[in-house]
């Protein structure tokens, strides 16, 4: 049998992160640089190598801190990478709500998210690392009050855009379909264009006629489009 209960070092760990002394470093102006320093130094090695790869010597190293330094904010790179993640996910919650508000067609909003959010792995590999490793990285899709894809599936059956069916199944089912699409841009194995291969069979899936879905899927993006990802 294995001893599943928390370690000496694990314990005290977590006594000194919360105690009164942490929480007044907090709000030392230092600990805040020497956060974002290693955010920084994070997203620029990880981009470069790969999370998996990625050391945190390296890490410390780019972002000019010492390395006990980095376990002052982290418990390890896997963590520090799941903060650069949130970050990017709550912005774009914004995102999303704003396409949905200007893009009258669902089935444009749609496709918009989806180029969006395999595109994540070419302009964001970090994001799409967590996204792809499951677990607490995929409860990031859901930051917020409401889920925006499920809203625009809704309002798609609601306009007789779309083919009635279950709102929330057909979201899960796009999410799911996208996480390997992801893993293989990360790998560079997927094939060109594969954001609006993608794009228009979701669109298929969701009755859209196959000649509109291809013409659809391959519109220019908004202008404001440039400023977020991911479904």
């Amino acid at each position: 049998m294995f001893n599943h209960s928390p370690s000496p070092l694990v314990i005290l760990f977590s006594i000194v992160q919360n105690s009164p002394m942490v929480a007044r470093l907090n709000q030392d102006p230092r600990w805040e640089k020497t956060r974002q320093a290693l955010l920084e130094g994070g997203r620029l090695i990880m981009a470069q190598k790969g999370v998996d790869a990625a050391s945190v010597l390296e890490i410390v190293k780019a972002a000019k801190v010492s390395q006990p330094s980095f376990y002052n904010h982290f418990n390890s790179k896997e963590e520090l990478a799941e903060v650069i993640a949130a970050k990017f996910f709550r912005a774009d919650v914004t995102f999303k709500s704003r396409i949905f508000q200007t893009v009258k067609d669902p089935a444009e909003a749609i496709a918009i998210n989806i180029r969006h959010t395999l595109k994540v792995a070419t302009h964001d590999p970090v994001v799409a690392w967590v996204v792809v490793r499951g677990g607490s990285g995929r409860n990031l899709l859901r930051i917020g009050d409401s889920d925006q894809l499920v809203n625009m599936i809704i309002t798609g059956i609601e306009k007789g855009r779309f083919r009635e069916s279950t709102p929330r199944v057909l979201a899960e089912v796009i999410r799911a379909a996208a996480f390997p699409l992801l893993r293989n841009i990360l790998q560079g194995t997927a094939p060109d264009n594969i954001e609006i291969q993608f794009a228009e069979l979701v669109l298929l899936m969701l009755g859209i006629p196959v000649h509109e879905a291809t013409e659809i899927a391959r519109r220019p993006d908004p202008p404001f489009a440039e400023e977020g990802e991911s479904i």
